[in-house]
């Protein structure tokens, strides 16, 4: 069984109580697992106690977001905090996956911190955090350079539990983040430089990415990614069991942020790479460690398409990761004109916005210097005429 990853250390300032074991969001917490389904499973009914009702709970955490979350949250959590914890993640309102596997990670890091910061452990999170709490959480943060969009996704998932708590449990307990003040609008800088949009490739650069791919399941990672535009969290979430061989090639269900599952038809490529890739496994997630024979996670992802980005000599390889390949497939479709909303039910984006602005970021840029170009022009003609 994991534990919350870092031994946590004496008490310190709430500013910076972790010091060098928060650097970074979310990238040491316990990887995704296989999923250990309990072999019977008693439903919950009225004749249950409640202590029967959070253990049916609980073994259908342990398939969802796997053994070392849980376990790792109830070693972080009070016990209140923990049960409440149990029933938010199970709520059918958060239905994806990867929804609930994110939030568990979220909370646990906040746990982390909110004892590493009071000395109160475990966590009783619930009961502790107060406004100023979260005030201290959110200057912890802009101080690490976080950005707007990590900071926002903790803050919203600490606001939906303590919700879920109020409203659920009827616990005597206020929300106490304000997203107004606690948390920087998406696309702000938290740390002084410009905010930052996601690289996108040349198609040379990435055919180059594809043509350095050497074995199955880098030439399946690939396409995936590039040619299905799925995200890091979808390849990643994959089990055989979604592969519906009826059709040549077979047809792969996804399951999309909010649960919702699309159908996509995989090209003859992809099809060869990935009946080669498994090898007559019949079960079990598509992409697995070779030596651990567990779930790939999304670091091992990135970790992927860095390599891959170093053996095609790209500029800056570690930039190059699954969100890059995903992002250059949606601008390429907009650049051939394609419809957007074509392309935007086929990138899962519940708006519009979201997808023109992948291209709008790549191509402003360009646009903003053909305009300051034109003016260029117009003043020089313009200091001619005068010359004369």
């Amino acid at each position: 069984m994991g534990t919350c990853p870092h031994p946590l250390p004496a008490h310190r300032s709430m500013m910076d109580p972790l010091d060098h074991t928060l650097t970074s969001p979310r990238t040491d917490l316990p990887a995704p697992d296989v999923a250990l389904r309990p072999a019977h499973l008693a439903l919950p009914s009225p004749g249950l106690s409640a202590r029967q009702v959070d253990d049916a709970v609980r073994h259908q955490l342990v398939a969802d977001i796997g053994a070392q979350r849980l376990e790792a949250l109830s070693r972080s959590l009070d016990r209140t905090t923990f049960g409440v914890v149990l029933h938010w993640l199970s709520s059918y309102q958060r239905r994806s996956l990867d929804t609930k596997r994110g939030y568990a990670e979220d909370v646990c890091r906040i746990a982390e911190w909110f004892s590493a910061a009071t000395g109160r452990r475990p966590a009783d999170l619930l009961n502790g955090v107060t406004f100023d709490t979260v005030t201290a959480w959110s200057l912890y943060a802009k101080s690490k350079g976080w950005s707007a969009r990590t900071q926002r996704r903790y803050l919203s998932a600490l606001s939906s539990l303590f919700d879920h708590a109020r409203s659920a449990h009827r616990l005597a307990v206020e929300n106490p983040v304000h997203l107004a003040t606690h948390a920087p609008p998406i696309g702000t800088s938290t740390n002084g430089r410009p905010p930052g949009a996601t690289r996108v490739l040349e198609l040379p650069e990435v055919a180059a990415l594809a043509a350095a791919c050497s074995d199955h399941e880098e030439h399946l990672v690939f396409e995936l990614l590039f040619t299905q535009g799925l995200r890091e969290s979808e390849v990643v979430s994959l089990d055989i069991d979604n592969l519906d061989r009826a059709h040549v090639p077979p047809v792969l269900s996804v399951a999309r942020k909010g649960g919702r599952w699309v159908r996509r038809r995989l090209g003859d490529t992809a099809a060869r790479h990935l009946d080669a890739y498994l090898d007559g496994r019949l079960t079990g997630p598509v992409l697995v460690h070779p030596e651990t024979g567990l779930r790939r996670d999304r670091h091992q992802l990135i970790s992927i398409t860095r390599r891959l980005a170093r053996h095609a000599r790209l500029r800056e390889p570690r930039k190059v990761t699954p969100h890059v390949l995903r992002a250059t497939a949606i601008t390429a479709l907009l650049d051939k004109g394609k419809p957007l909303q074509e392309v935007q039910e086929w990138a899962g984006h519940a708006h519009a916005s979201t997808t023109r602005g992948y291209w709008e970021r790549r191509n402003s840029v360009q646009r903003d210097a053909a305009l300051s170009a034109t003016l260029t022009a117009d003043l020089a003609e313009a200091a001619a005429e005068l010359a004369e």
